[in-house]
């Protein structure tokens, strides 16, 4: 019989136990809008995202190799740079969009939800599955009839 201090905590805490990072490691982050409001689906919004990770990118912070911006969440995929921590790039990729983006949309408060969902690449092959399914992924939620149309995503790689 479980009693209560056997049941694990819930929420996303307990997501952040056991994660670590690796410098030069592959990394997919998902990071969503507060209660997923359709916030992003502008091109001067989805800019903010991309010079923000440009930016990042040029101080060393990450490569990055393809980004998603759907309305209510971003989909990328980089490798961290020397003495870096996907915690501390998330939370720099957040702090300076949030404040851009409230400015652009005359709002202010919270943009992104708190957590973000993280998954290490482990293979070459497994990269170019995760690339794929970010690639793919405004055409399985109804954006676009082909995710070449799709206007929010840039890629280092030849799609298609």
């Amino acid at each position: 019989m479980k009693v209560a201090s056997d049941v694990p905590e819930r929420g996303h805490r307990q997501l952040r136990k056991g994660r670590h990072s690796i410098p030069g490691a592959y990394y997919s982050v998902t990071m969503s809008t507060i209660r997923r409001k359709p916030l992003l689906a502008d091109a001067k919004i989805a800019n903010v995202i991309f010079e923000t990770l440009d930016w990042l990118e040029t101080n060393g912070r990450c490569s990055w190799f393809c980004l998603i911006v759907m309305p209510d969440h971003i989909h990328t995929v980089n490798q961290l740079g020397d003495n870096q921590t996907l915690s501390r790039l998330v939370k720099s990729l957040k702090n300076y969009t949030a404040k851009q983006i409230n400015a652009r949309l005359g709002r202010s408060g919270s943009l992104w939800q708190a957590a973000y969902h993280e998954h290490g690449v482990r293979k070459e092959e497994s990269l170019n599955s995760i690339i794929r399914y970010c690639y793919e992924n405004p055409v399985r939620s109804g954006l676009a009839k082909a995710a070449k149309d799709y206007p929010y995503w840039w890629c280092k790689f030849k799609m298609e």
